[in-house]
């Protein structure tokens, strides 16, 4: 899988994307804000931190050792456990969960063995959680990586699946042709019938390294691409508490247009932009607030640092909630 899952030097790279990320937000009242916080300016080592909504009490929850970057919280719709990814350098990436104050954290399943590759363990990254906090779903990588002219490796098999949150009842969703790209942050629907996600397209494929949003039913059918494929859009899209829209910004590797975040039905009508950043804008993804009313998201000046925000859907009331000399992002609301 590009960037995710090649486990020697890529895995660095896999730690910069993956510091865009953010997930799915349940409806409820708005509490703890779950973020990802890089320790290195190479992003190879990071881990999971929340905040209050107002920027005080923020809160180290992993301390992962050196060349390790916990990444992507997402947080059960009860508000019981917090999924991440913890991506081990020269390793594969696990999905992991643990309390909101950060104990009790285990591995979903049987982590892979020491030098296990994908051809052997399955790559597993990009949790979220189901409406009632039961199951999984998340990208599952197998297969061999081939080099692309740009040296850039893509896993054979990219794949949506769910599980069980103890690990059991592992199943395959939807899994796109061999080495034809990455099906990337799939989310729950809040009925739990459809999953939102990213998809990318290979080099060995067209449109060559776009990027869309898609929906699928749970059952596998129902496959539908939402945005259009010029302005590559997603960035791990988060579904609205009350399933009306999808979220996602535009321009997601793509140095051709300033990147915005808009809202799109899950028919994918009602396209609207709701923000007018600046050219030279670095924008990360962002995360519905459980109330349905605003969002956070993590932004900054194109080769400077990357904060947290929050605003409401029309774009107004922009709060910023860090100033840290680290890179932070990866934000995902939770419930009270």
């Amino acid at each position: 899988m590009r960037y995710l899952v090649v486990a020697t030097v890529t895995a660095l790279v896999a730690a910069v994307v993956l510091a865009t990320s953010a997930d799915a937000t349940a409806p409820g009242a708005n509490g703890r804000i779950a973020f990802r916080t890089y320790f290195d300016g190479q992003q190879s080592w990071g881990g999971v931190f929340t905040i209050n909504s107002d920027g005080s009490g923020a809160r180290q929850l992993t301390h992962p050792r050196r060349g390790t970057v916990d990444d992507q919280p997402s947080w059960a719709p009860d508000g019981s456990l917090i999924a991440f990814s913890r991506l081990q350098e020269g390793g594969l990436s696990h999905v992991w969960v643990m309390a909101p104050d950060g104990t009790g954290r285990r591995p979903v399943g049987r982590l892979c063995p020491p030098g296990a590759d994908e051809q052997t363990c399955a790559d597993d990254a990009n949790a979220s959680f189901s409406p009632d906090s039961s199951r999984i779903a998340f990208t599952q990588s197998t297969g061999r990586v081939k080099q692309d002219p740009q040296g850039e490796g893509w896993i054979e098999h990219s794949a949506l699946a769910v599980m069980n949150r103890d690990g059991s009842g592992r199943r395959t969703v939807f899994q796109g042709a061999a080495f034809s790209g990455d099906l990337l942050y799939p989310v729950f629907s809040p009925n739990g019938e459809q999953l939102v996600f990213e998809r990318v397209v290979s080099s060995f494929a067209k449109p060559a390294e776009k990027h869309a949003v898609y929906v699928v039913g749970l059952d596998g059918s129902g496959l539908r691409r939402l945005t259009r494929w010029f302005e590559s859009d997603g960035d791990n899209p988060d579904w609205s508490p009350n399933g009306k829209w999808i979220l996602f910004h535009s321009h997601v590797d793509d140095a051709r247009g300033q990147s915005q975040y808009f809202l799109i039905r899950p028919d994918g009508t009602g396209r609207r932009q709701i923000t007018h950043f600046r050219k030279g804008t670095h924008v990360a993804s962002a995360s519905f607030a459980p109330s349905g009313r605003s969002i956070v998201f993590a932004k900054g000046p194109e080769g400077g640092n990357v904060d947290l925000y929050t605003m409401r859907l029309d774009g107004s009331h922009v709060r910023r909630l860090t100033r840290s000399p680290l890179w932070q992002s990866a934000p995902a609301w939770g419930p009270r």
